[in-house]
Order: C-alpha cells, then sequence, then structure tokens
C-alpha cells in the first residue's frame, strides 16, 4: 500500500494544488525542491522538503530513498533550449533508474492530453519520449493526461487587466481546476496494482473565447478585458524569442487539437470533477 509520496514539481502551478489534496488524503510527502525557503511558504510545514533537482544523482538517491511512490510533475520550459538537460525526459531517466534501486511501487507522472497532436515540434518530443521511458521501465506507472487547466487563464492567458486570446481555436476544451485533478491522483494512488492511463478533464466543454469571457465575468479581482492577435504575429516575434517561440507551437497545437470528451472511465474510477469556470474565478477572486 502506498503511503509515503515523493513529489518532484510540489511548487509549480500544477504541482502544488496535487501536493496540497495528496497531504489532505493523508499521505506521507516529501518533496525535492531546488529552493527550500520559497517551498517552505508554498507547502504544509509537515511536508518534508530536500534540497536538489533532477540534474543530481545523488539529490535523487536521497530524496526517493524509503519512499514508496514517486509523482512527477514536470514541464519544458517557454525558455528552454532544444539541446541540452530536459527535466521531463532526462530528469524521468534518472528518476526510473533511483526507483529501480529503491524498490519504489510506482511512479505517476503529469503529462498532456494535446501531445498527441500530430507535429514535429521538438518540445512533443521530449514529452514523448518520457512516456516511452516510462512504460519501458518495469516499474508499475500510472500517466495523466490532462486537457486544459484552468489555473492557465490567470497564468498565462492574463497579462495586466487584458485577456489574450491568440489565433482561432477550432474546438471546446475541457478545462480542469488543479485541485479537482488533485483529488483523482490522490484516488488514483489508493490502486495497488497494474499500469494505467487517465484522461483528465473537466466538467464541461468551453470554447476558448467563451472561456475568458467567463472568467472575465466573475473574477472580481479587477475588471478584465479581452484582446486578439493573430497567432501569425507570435510566429513572428518568435525568430527573435523563444518564449515566443514556444507560445505560438503550443497554442497553434491547442487550437487545432479536436479534443473530445474521453474521460468517462477516469471519472469512474477517480471521481468527476466538480468545479466550473465560473466558480474557479469566483475563488480566485477571494485568495
Amino acid at each position: 500500500m502506498i503511503q509515503k509520496v515523493l513529489i518532484i514539481g510540489a511548487t509549480g502551478m500544477l504541482g502544488r494544488p496535487v501536493a496540497l489534496e495528496l497531504h489532505k488524503a493523508g499521505f506521507q510527502l516529501r518533496a525535492l525542491v531546488r529552493n527550500v525557503d520559497k517551498a517552505r511558504k508554498l507547502l504544509p510545514d509537515d511536508i518534508e522538503l530536500m534540497q536538489g533537482d533532477l540534474q543530481s544523482d545523488e539529490a535523487i538517491s536521497k530524496a526517493i530513498k524509503g519512499m514508496d511512490a514517486v509523482y512527477l510533475s514536470l514541464s519544458v520550459s517557454q525558455d528552454e533550449p532544444k539541446k541540452g538537460f530536459h527535466a521531463e525526459r532526462d530528469g524521468m531517466r534518472k528518476v526510473i533508474l533511483a526507483a529501480r534501486k529503491e524498490g519504489v511501487q510506482r511512479i505517476a507522472n503529469l503529462s498532456s492530453l494535446v501531445q498527441e497532436y500530430s507535429s514535429d515540434w521538438w518540445v512533443f518530443g521530449v514529452k514523448r519520449d518520457a512516456i516511452r521511458q516510462l512504460k519501458e521501465s518495469r516499474i508499475p506507472y500510472t500517466i495523466f493526461y490532462p486537457s486544459n487547466f484552468m489555473e492557465a487563464i490567470p497564468g498565462q492567458f492574463m497579462s495586466g487587466n487584458r485577456l489574450l486570446l491568440v489565433g482561432k481555436p477550432k474546438h471546446k476544451l475541457w478545462w480542469i481546476a488543479a485541485h479537482d485533478y488533485g483529488k483523482q491522483v490522490a484516488r488514483a494512488l489508493r490502486v495497488d496494482e497494474g499500469n494505467h492511463h487517465y484522461i483528465v478533464q473537466g466538467p464541461e466543454a468551453i470554447g476558448q473565447e467563451e472561456a475568458l469571457q467567463i472568467f472575465a465575468q466573475h473574477f472580481s479581482g479587477k475588471k478584465l478585458k479581452i484582446s486578439k492577435m493573430p497567432i501569425g504575429i507570435l510566429k513572428l516575434l518568435g525568430i527573435f524569442t523563444s518564449k515566443a517561440n514556444y507560445g505560438a507551437h503550443i497554442i497553434e497545437s491547442i487550437n487545432n487539437y479536436p479534443e473530445t470528451f474521453r474521460a468517462e472511465e477516469t471519472w469512474k474510477q477517480l471521481g468527476k470533477p466538480e468545479t466550473t469556470l465560473d466558480q474557479f474565478a469566483e475563488k480566485l477572486s477571494l485568495d
């Protein structure tokens, strides 16, 4: 039975809500973090913190020792160069090696639903390679494939008092709140046997423009306006900055990925997400 969980990526936008839900569920948690002082301000006091990163074999070995499971919340950052160390892929390799040595019972990994999109963009290659490594690891695994998180609206769409819509989205997205996803992770870690794949989607499908309108209407923190930008402008900026280049690729993929509802089995096993987008915006206003 899994009781002790090492979280890698616990202070991130998506890692922290999962850490909080695992904590509420009664798991004994340890987090491998780069900045202990920052992490202490974000996480409950009884989560054990160990300083280090995924480039250090020694740090990984120390952090994973005695743990029943590892939960990875990693991604490719917007300014990450194509050539070099990628935590999501290269860190995965190091974690698998340490997990084998220590007899870890399960590795759980946050991936992405849109990585299925037909694209040769190198970032998707990193994500697919991380999935492949985990599947071939011979360690029981759980992989989560989420749609779009509601947290992306204040975290990525919002700039000042504006919500920026780039390009022309073709399909609706099944937005999910990260704390609802965290509850699903907690339930998934109670499953002791087999390998598992979970499609993670929220309670309703909403187009991006409509989603921004709902958020602006229910967010009382400040008055927000929606602005639009042709994706061609972002692609042009991408010639000069890696951040814009990353943004153009990921937005184009999300805008064109034909997402359909596929989370029925996940809801049946791990529970249906309850938070709607208007509720998320209202709660965020009060926090």
